[in-house]
């Protein structure tokens, strides 16, 4: 793994930890009865190699820059946020950062080996639209970019209503996994399509 790759998943591991924390995924799985509150230290008894007669695991909240973790003094597990939400849910490293970047609608990092996909400057090109035009995750960044630039030269009714066709195709992507479908695709294309088909308004009218 690059040392790009692995910097891609560092920020993506602290984009989950700021929105999740190891206090969180306690609680919501039954192991923060015994944690006063998430800025106090306390102990419990682990929540992964089980209960003890004598608590041999602690919870360190945040403090500083740093995250919450959970340290066991038996099995020695050291885990953040992610690590437990991977141990409760018996889920892989990946699996587990996806499956919460989709929960809190975390917006996920280009990847560093992907070239950017840039918008074609020749629409007569083949390349204009080609198969990597209907990588949805990868094109709604690019119509949002050219949404700004149209932001100064659309009318109201056309900018509200293309952040609106934005907004629910991100939406049903994160509902569906991150997957896309042939839909998504052909309303990406129309969107693209009237984006290019405005004409600035003028903003010098009389009442």
């Amino acid at each position: 793994m690059s040392t790009a790759h692995k910097d891609w998943i560092r920020r993506r591991v602290e984009a989950v930890r700021s929105v999740y924390t190891a206090f969180d995924a306690l609680t919501e799985h039954g192991h923060g009865e015994m944690i006063h509150d998430q800025d106090t230290a306390s102990q419990l008894s682990c929540p992964v190699h089980g209960p003890d007669t004598r608590p041999s695991a602690r919870y360190y909240p945040k403090m500083g820059g740093d995250h919450d973790y959970l340290h066991c003094y038996t099995c020695k597990i050291h885990a953040d946020s992610l690590n437990l939400f991977m141990k409760f849910k018996g889920l892989p490293f990946m699996e587990a950062l996806k499956d919460l970047e989709r929960r809190f609608r975390i917006r996920v990092p280009e990847r560093p080996d992907s070239p950017e996909l840039e918008e074609p400057l020749d629409r007569s090109s083949s390349s204009y639209v080609s198969a990597a035009w209907q990588n949805v995750e990868r094109v709604i960044p690019i119509l949002e970019r050219k949404l700004l630039r149209l932001r100064d030269t659309a009318s109201m009714i056309d900018y509200v209503k293309f952040c609106r066709v934005l907004d629910a195709v991100q939406w049903d992507l994160d509902r569906n996994d991150g997957k896309p479908t042939p839909q998504m695709i052909l309303i990406l294309d129309r969107l693209r399509k009237m984006m290019d088909s405005v004409r600035p308004f003028d903003l010098d009218f009389e009442a």
